[in-house]
């Protein structure tokens, strides 16, 4: 079967379209098809060898983002079910797991990162890192969920938003950016998004900001920075006092300075987040059955053409790229 694999660290000229076997079904392991992925900053700059976490085996395939169809029995999955990964690594016997944190497990990692992923056409998994998806919920979307959807609901949930707060979302056309958006507009926010797109408009955001035209006098309860730290400095002036800082991501730098002064006399809460658990994505479907989403597909490629759809990821800004498998 044919797979996209990175043969050594950093840069696309690493990555090659292999012949590889059928994987072999262990006990407790599911095969499944592989449908359709998702292709994020994670799988950018996991290819040109940039990435926080530790990428193995090698020759690896990459993609930590898929949905497929379920070929054999299991326990609670069955032969043609529609499936998506939950992407985390987890023990299920460490204290995080057995509380509900399984995406911090001590023993844990990103499926796709420390494992093999998806960009081939099948895989075996556990079962436990399978999530039945209901056919209300099209493909772009459901793809979209185990990254994009789930890293931004958790973060929503860590900073504690709720109906009536005010939100500024920097990066909203992006993968995360544009399901923070419609969740926090279910959830009852005001939403602003730092951005250069005026469409996101159409996803819930009221009003949008180029980076360097944000009112200086403007904060907000919460902000929500998944960029890094070209945008640290601002985030954290727009915050309103007593309100929140949410990051989960490092797409411009991951080092940033920080006014100790200004944390504690204004009492802003910086908060960590990191992908979500599965009781978050349990959640997350259940919103998504009984709401209205969208996401913007910029491209589809084919997995042969996945150097044209990373050179195409490069360029564009206007949605999502997806691999068909």
């Amino acid at each position: 079967m044919l797979a996209a694999r990175i043969h050594s660290p950093g840069g696309v000229d690493n990555l090659k379209l292999d012949q590889i076997e059928e994987p072999e079904v262990s006990d407790g392991e599911i095969l499944v098809k592989i449908k359709l992925t998702g292709f994020n900053p994670l799988e950018y700059n996991l290819i040109n060898g940039n990435v926080v976490y530790s990428v193995k085996p090698f020759p690896h395939i990459p993609g930590s983002e898929v949905l497929g169809e379920v070929l054999n029995d299991g326990i609670n999955v069955r032969k043609g079910d529609r499936v998506i990964v939950f992407n985390r690594i987890f023990d299920g016997n460490c204290d995080l797991c057995l509380s509900g944190r399984e995406n911090l497990c001590y023993n844990g990692g990103l499926w796709g990162v420390e494992t093999n992923g998806g960009l081939t056409e099948k895989i075996t998994i556990d079962e436990k890192n399978l999530v039945k998806i209901p056919d209300s919920i099209p493909d772009e979307l459901a793809v979209s969920m185990p990254i994009g959807a789930l890293t931004a609901y958790h973060a929503l949930k860590k900073a504690n938003a709720s109906a009536g707060k005010t939100i500024l979302i920097y990066g909203a056309s992006g993968n995360t950016g544009i399901f923070a958006a419609q969740i926090s507009r279910i959830m009852g926010l005001r939403v602003y998004g730092v951005s250069r797109k005026s469409w996101v408009k159409d996803y819930g955001v009221l009003k949008t900001f180029l980076m360097d035209q944000i009112p200086e006098s403007m904060t907000f309860d919460i902000v929500v920075n998944s960029l890094g730290s070209n945008f640290w400095e601002s985030s954290i002036s727009h915050v309103k006092q007593g309100g929140s800082l949410v990051s989960f991501g490092v797409l411009t730098g991951k080092e940033a300075k920080i006014n100790i002064a200004t944390l504690y006399t204004r009492e802003i809460q910086i908060i960590g987040s990191t992908g979500g658990t599965r009781s978050d994505l349990i959640e997350l479907i259940k919103i998504m059955e009984t709401n209205q989403f969208r996401v913007p597909v910029a491209k589809k490629f084919k997995l042969d053409q996945i150097k044209e759809a990373i050179s195409c990821y490069e360029t564009t800004r206007d949605g999502r790229i997806l691999i068909e498998i």
